[in-house]
């Protein structure tokens, strides 16, 4: 079982890689995933679906900046963190694979918004 540090300086280097590294995926994967919803709600001509997307995008727009508070608390040791397995951040990477792929291929928001909670949801394990 891993440890769960108090702060970075009780990790390990592969454990601080491996968070470094599963935040970095998350953070591009919600990034992707705002610009995404932005382009959708510009090309939707209804209004109701247009509020949905808007609070939808908004809702990853909190999870994006909710990831980034805990990234920068960790690393000033004002939240410990559970370092994540390889598997979960091979988990995350994947997921932001299929996110930068939306990027490339006509996204629907249903698909999107999925993928981000998921990947939002999956980071926020990794904090204790």
């Amino acid at each position: 079982m891993p440890i769960i540090a108090d702060d970075t300086a009780e990790a390990s280097e592969e454990e601080l890689l491996r968070y470094v590294t599963a935040y970095i995926a998350a953070s591009n994967a919600l990034g992707d995933a705002i610009i995404i919803l932005k382009r959708l709600e510009a090309d939707t001509v209804d209004e109701s679906e247009m509020l949905s997307l808007m609070i939808q995008r908004r809702k990853v727009e909190d999870d994006y900046a909710r990831n980034e508070r805990s990234f920068l608390a960790v690393n000033t040791a004002q939240l410990a963190m559970n370092p994540p397995s390889q598997e979960e951040v091979n988990a995350i990477i994947l997921l932001a694979a299929e996110v930068a792929q939306l990027t490339v291929d006509k996204a629907d928001a249903a698909t999107v918004i999925s993928l981000a909670t998921e990947i939002a949801d999956r980071f926020n394990q990794i904090k204790d």
